[in-house]
């Protein structure tokens, strides 16, 4: 069996090497470099955590996340994970933070709660005012996404997929089995599978909801050389008990620390917006005022600008149409779930129950 894949980010590049490990050959289009670093899923690192109160499906998902990226890194022969442990801080009774506390109970993630004196003595780059305890976790931490996809370009190679860079895709034919690039060639197989990331919202597919480009902007960023002890074995960050959606990454890897907000996120135009704002800098460096030591003294090293879209209800998305299927599983929350959404598409186009897949991928209870 042959299967044609639009997208060459981490859902497009999982499910080729799930389907190869499955016995079918594999081409995979993408219309830019592969990997793409205009992809949703293209950065040095992404965040893997699990803190998530009000999203049950995604909480009760990410064990299985953890054991799909054991699984890959075993076939890859590479392990791209650093384990920092992930904080949140709470400030207020019910807030962010407070409502993780009963998934992590009811799930049996280890986690402990840390006082303000102690969240003084072990994170010490945090201005601890007003905060009533830290929710940590000792897994969680840094997929380095940059090297994971490398590493699945090159295993893909090697186990003979083709991979065809610089080929846009205009139109799906599901009931043909086949795709018609932006120069006119149309190119068939037993399966098509569009996995476009931030590309998917243009591609018409039956069925297909409505996929919002969302652009956003985190920074690198170091501390002061006075305060650059404070952020030695540091973990992560997923929420600072603010109305500002703080997240990031200390420095791992070699790497400056990564400051992300998530309310500073916004539509855009992906073909058009890529360019960094000063005003995003300004923007998401002002969000962390107060909230780290000296952070009006960081030094920022580089502002990425991303884009990616937002489904309805945050939900992942799998659709078919013929001999076509159609997956977008991102929302913000993509990366983390590469490794496993790459098992399930394979899964489901390699004869799985596609209906109890698509569920299970869009969170709904059996």
């Amino acid at each position: 069996m042959h299967a044609l894949i639009v997208g060459a980010g981490i859902v497009g590049l999982s499910t080729a090497l799930q389907l190869t490990e499955r016995g079918w050959t594999v081409t995979v289009l993408d219309r830019g470099a592969i990997p793409n670093p205009t992809a949703s899923s293209f950065d040095h690192h992404r965040l893997i955590r699990h803190h998530y109160p009000d999203r049950p499906v995604y909480a009760r998902r990410i064990p299985e996340a953890f054991s799909a990226w054991e699984r890959l890194w075993g076939v890859l022969g590479e392990r791209h994970y650093v384990e920092t442990g992930v904080f949140a801080l709470s400030r207020a009774d019910g807030d962010w933070t407070d409502r993780c506390r009963p998934m992590m109970e009811e799930l049996a993630v280890a986690h402990e709660i840390l006082d303000p004196v102690v969240i003084s003595a072990r994170l010490p780059f945090v201005n601890a005012a007003g905060v009533r305890y830290a929710l940590f976790t000792p897994e969680g931490g840094a997929l380095m996404a940059e090297a994971i996809l490398d590493g699945l370009v090159r295993l893909l190679t090697a186990r003979g997929a083709e991979l065809r860079p610089d080929t846009p895709v205009a139109a799906i034919d599901g009931e043909g089995g086949a795709v018609v690039t932006a120069a006119g060639e149309r190119l068939a197989a037993d399966r098509v599978i569009v996995a476009a990331g931030v590309g998917a919202a243009r591609l018409a597919f039956p069925g297909k909801p409505e996929l919002v480009p969302y652009r956003t902007t985190v920074l690198y960023a170091d501390p002061p050389e006075d305060l650059a002890s404070f952020w030695e074995g540091a973990p992560s960050w997923v929420d600072l008990g603010t109305d500002e959606e703080l997240w990031g990454m200390p420095p791992v890897a070699g790497l400056s620390l990564k400051l992300g907000a998530g309310e500073r996120s916004r539509g855009g135009d992906p073909d058009h917006e890529r360019g960094t704002l000063p005003a995003d800098v300004s923007g998401v460096r002002a969000a962390y005022g107060g909230r780290f030591h000296g952070i009006e003294r960081f030094t920022v090293r580089s502002a990425p600008t991303n884009f990616w879209t937002m489904a309805p209800e945050e939900r992942f998305v799998l659709l078919r149409d013929g001999r076509a299927v159609f997956v977008s599983a991102c929302s913000g929350h993509g990366f983390k779930f590469g490794a496993l959404t790459g098992e399930d598409v394979a899964a489901a186009v390699d004869g799985g129950d596609f209906d109890a897949l698509a569920q299970r991928l869009a969170g709904h209870e059996p």
